[in-house]
């Protein structure tokens, strides 16, 4: 993330997807900001890593993500199409650093300031 930023990416881009689900043929839609990007969020749960990092350092991974995108004033609070904010999928993931950063950054449960 450090090097798309170094090289211009805007940080508050929110990609947009609009595609058929596997199996089920269904529309889905999603938006997902570079915070939830950096928790694994989006990409309707289909994709992975290639290379999956040492047992333990995906939560110390996405705490660094996290914190990057919050020093570049992502919003915390913003939802995805299913109302899921970046904190919500802390939680479900047991990240207890990041959800600790979140809220002590301001991110809420409910997605509101």
């Amino acid at each position: 993330m450090r090097l798309l930023v170094a090289f211009g990416a805007d940080a508050g881009f929110v990609h947009h997807a609009d595609y058929i689900a596997d199996g089920s043929f269904a529309r889905q839609r999603e938006a997902t900001t570079a915070l939830m990007a950096a928790l694994g969020m989006g990409g309707g749960r289909r994709l992975r890593a290639w290379f999956p990092p040492p047992p333990g350092d995906a939560e110390a991974r996405a705490l660094a993500a996290v914190t990057l995108a919050a020093d570049l004033g992502v919003d915390l609070n913003a939802a995805g199409t299913d109302g899921r904010t970046a904190l919500d999928e802390a939680e479900a993931l047991q990240y207890v650093s990041v959800v600790q950063f979140l809220e002590a950054r301001g991110a809420s449960i409910d997605g509101l300031p």
